[in-house]
This record gives C-alpha cells, sequence and structure tokens, in this order.
C-alpha cells in the first residue's frame, strides 16, 4: 500500500492547479453570495453550441463553496430565476431549520444562511424539490469542509462528475423531463459526461501528495471511476474519515450524491479518470503534473481525524421501525396513500407518482415517525422494488448493520429485492427526511420525513 512508506511529496501549492471561477463569490460582508440565474454552459467542445444551463452561482462550471469545521459559515442566495428553488446541503448536520431551504425569486428575496458545520468532510449542496429538473439543469456546488486541525496539508482538486442527456444541437433534452417512464423506470441517463463542468478537462496538478474531492452529481447514474496511472487510496465516504484502503478493482463506485476523497501519491505521469460504462470505457479527465515537489512525512497509520459523530449506537436498546419501499416498474405495488388520500396505482401515476416509502408516495402532512433525542433506531429497510435504490439521510449519517464493521455515511445503496438494518443514532433535534438519491424517484414519491424531539 502506498500508505506503508514514510515520505511523500507535496507540492508547493496549498491547492491543486483549479479554474478560479470555479470558486464562489465573496461580499464584503463576510458571505458567499451566490445567485440563481441562466447560463450559457461549455459542456461539449469548443466548437460546440454552449448549452444553456442553470447556475446556484450565476456562472460556470459549478461553484465550490469553502467551510471550515466549527467555524461559523455565511452563504447569501439570490434567486433571479423565475420560479422558487428548494435546496438542501446534503451530508451536512447542521440546525434542521436551515438545511433545507426554499429561495423566492427577487432579490428583495435574499435569504442568509449562517451555521457552523460540526464536521468536515466533502459535501455538496442541491435541489430537494423538482430534482429531475434542476439537478440536471445545473443547480448545485459541492462544498469543502476543512479540517480545524489537520497535521498534513495537502494539495487537492474538486472532481464532479456527472452525465447530461443533450440533443444534438447541445441543448438539455427538455422534452422528457417529467417523463413517466423515467419515473417508473430506471431513470434520466445521461448521454453526454463532464467533470467540472467541461468535457474531457485537462488540470494541472500538482507532482506531489493530491486529496481528491470527487462528487457524482448525476440524476441516477451509478459512476464506476476508473484511474490510470495511480493507485489512489480512500481516505473519507460521504465526508467521513475511513481507514484509508485501497480501491476494488472495479475502481471508484458513486451512487448519485454520494462522495469520496482519495489520496493520490507522488509521480510525474499524468492521469487518467475514466468511467467504466462495463460495455465501453469513457475517458473524462485528464490531471497533468505540474511544478516541483518537496518532501512532507506522512505516518504509517495516517487517517483523517474522526467527525463527533454520534457512534453509540446501542443495538440492545435500539428502536426498530419498518421502512418498506415499493413502486416503480413491475414493482407490483398495487395503490399508496397521497395527499391523505388512499388511490390505486393508475391514479397515483396520473399525479406522477410512482414510488411509495411505508405505503406513502411523497412527503405527508405530518411526519412518517417521531425519535427522541440519543434514541438508537435500526430501519429495517424492504427494498420490494426491481431496482437497487440509493437512499440519504438528512442531518445525521448510518451505517448498514451487518457482522463486519461498516462505514458510516449519509447515502446507501440497498440492492434490488434485498433486506437490510440501517441504524442510526437521533441526534439532531428537528424534522429531516429520507429520500431516493435518484432525481426522477424523489420527485415520483421515494421520500418521507422523520422528527427528533428534544
Amino acid at each position: 500500500m502506498i500508505l506503508s512508506r514514510r515520505s511523500f511529496m507535496l507540492g508547493g501549492a496549498a491547492l491543486a492547479a483549479v479554474p478560479a471561477k470555479v470558486l464562489a463569490e465573496q461580499t464584503e460582508d463576510g458571505f458567499t453570495l451566490l445567485t440563481m440565474r441562466p447560463v450559457d454552459a461549455r459542456l461539449m467542445e469548443s466548437d460546440r453550441p454552449a448549452t444553456k444551463l442553470e447556475s446556484l452561482s450565476g456562472a460556470w462550471p459549478p461553484p465550490v463553496l469553502r467551510a471550515r469545521q466549527g467555524e461559523e459559515f455565511k452563504v447569501r442566495f439570490v434567486n433571479e430565476l423565475d420560479r422558487p428553488v428548494a435546496l438542501h446541503w446534503y451530508g451536512l448536520r447542521g440546525p434542521s431549520d436551515l438545511m433545507s431551504i426554499s429561495v423566492a425569486p427577487g432579490k428583495d428575496n435574499a435569504f442568509d444562511c449562517v451555521f457552523m458545520p460540526p464536521d468536515a468532510g466533502t459535501f455538496w449542496l442541491s435541489p430537494v424539490a423538482d430534482v429531475s429538473r434542476q439537478r440536471e439543469m445545473g443547480l448545485y456546488a459541492l462544498v469543502v469542509v476543512e479540517e480545524r486541525e489537520l497535521a498534513e496539508k495537502f494539495a487537492e482538486i474538486p472532481l464532479i462528475f456527472d452525465d447530461w442527456q443533450l440533443t444534438d444541437d447541445g441543448q438539455i433534452d427538455a422534452s422528457t423531463f417529467g417523463n413517466l417512464q423515467d419515473a417508473i423506470g430506471q431513470g434520466r441517463l445521461g448521454n453526454w459526461f463532464t467533470v467540472n463542468g467541461a468535457y474531457r478537462p485537462k488540470i494541472d496538478m500538482s507532482a506531489g501528495l493530491v486529496r481528491l474531492r470527487i462528487l457524482n452529481a448525476a440524476n441516477v447514474r451509478t459512476m464506476a471511476i476508473v484511474f490510470k496511472g495511480a493507485d489512489p487510496l480512500v481516505i473519507a465516504e460521504d465526508g467521513q474519515p475511513v481507514p484509508p484502503r485501497e480501491l476494488s478493482r472495479q475502481g471508484l463506485i458513486l451512487a448519485p450524491g454520494q462522495r469520496s476523497d482519495l489520496l493520490v501519491g507522488e509521480g510525474e505521469e499524468t492521469l487518467t479518470l475514466a468511467v467504466n460504462l462495463f460495455e465501453d470505457i469513457i475517458e473524462a479527465a485528464y490531471l497533468n503534473r505540474r511544478g516541483a515537489s518537496q518532501p512532507v512525512a506522512l505516518p504509517d497509520n495516517f487517517a483523517l481525524p474522526p467527525n463527533p459523530i454520534s457512534t453509540d449506537l446501542d443495538l440492545d436498546k435500539a428502536r426498530t421501525v419498518p421502512l418498506t419501499l415499493e413502486g416503480g416498474e413491475k414493482g407490483g405495488m398495487t395503490g399508496a396513500l397521497y395527499g391523505g388520500e388512499k388511490l390505486d396505482l393508475r391514479a397515483l401515476l396520473e399525479k406522477g407518482m410512482a414510488w411509495a416509502i411505508n405505503g406513502t408516495a411523497g412527503l405527508a402532512a405530518q411526519p412518517w415517525e417521531t425519535f427522541t433525542e440519543g434514541e438508537s433506531v435500526v430501519l429495517d429497510v424492504d427494498n420490494r422494488t426491481k431496482f437497487d435504490q440509493p437512499l440519504h439521510i438528512h442531518g445525521h449519517v448510518w451505517k448498514i448493520i451487518e457482522d463486519q464493521p461498516q462505514p458510516w455515511r449519509d447515502t446507501v445503496v440497498i440492492p434490488a429485492g434485498a433486506q437490510a438494518k440501517l441504524g442510526f443514532v437521533a441526534d439532531n433535534p428537528g424534522e429531516w427526511g429520507i429520500q431516493s438519491a435518484f432525481a426522477e424517484r424523489v420527485d415520483s414519491g421515494l421520500i418521507t420525513s422523520f422528527e427528533v424531539t428534544a
């Protein structure tokens, strides 16, 4: 393993070379300013038409927001689009009234979001309503929360993978938004791949030790990312540190919304990042080694410092509650509650609903379940659908309960037709959600809410 070596090489720069405009604008009063507006984006080659998108920062590529663990993080949202935008801080465990917000159109409706992230790591900001349309249009940002204390100073590169469903003239195929077949089936798969909002970008990278912060922002595609020119180590998943380990032969597998931090050792060779489509492999980005290196000591037992998450899951005293997933193509669902009314499948589909959690499609008027702060919870998940289901929990982290130790993270995948137990400590008061990480599925019913009372 790379980490068995006592010495690495670190580039002199604190950050690897990344286009400056990927960073969000700062205001004089200390806010990170995000102005949502339409943009022309170069998703394709330079001689192809620009793609009409929307951006949280009013610019392209998508922004990278930066905060520091335990310090005040101030973001001001201005919505210059023609509709409200509901957003969620995916993976961040801040206060419940600020982790999901709605920003109305107009400069007079600017929304200030101020909180202190308790965890360091790689997170993201993305729509939580009308997800299939707004995520596909580019309304998302990577969120980097730096460690309060980290002896090792790495160069780093943010890498946002996405796929887009484009027409022949390079525009988003809006004709398929709301498509029923996408809702009940596999979802909206793209036909064009980008990294950091560009086609096959060439990104300068230190010749020394580099931390890659990788996000899969696709609507539904699980990315299998392979690396040529390096054997990186996984050091964090969904923002939570893990014991460093080598990648599997399949590469880095990320469901939509999942993130991983990788550590790449020193070298001279250009790294090629590709997406394995199993019937083909598509080269997606190139990391070009640049600059001199200097030695830096890294202990054999290196690991990122742990976050202050609640890991004292008491399985003997835990409350076990069922979480049944139904719906989708050939899923056998005959009906569900929607808007407080029991509807058969045909009536649900007419309203754009195709999935249900515990017999309810979409959010109900009241939370599905209430837990007491500090309570240990085990969700007995039964995936009765014909599809793998990546599930995201708001404001908390959870893990699959198995005989072997499992990592704490905020998005896990339940295989088609499988059962699993998900454990977490309900330690963050407020109202929270459990939702599909697939954009089309959350819009068509695969979401519920729960409450944690102090």
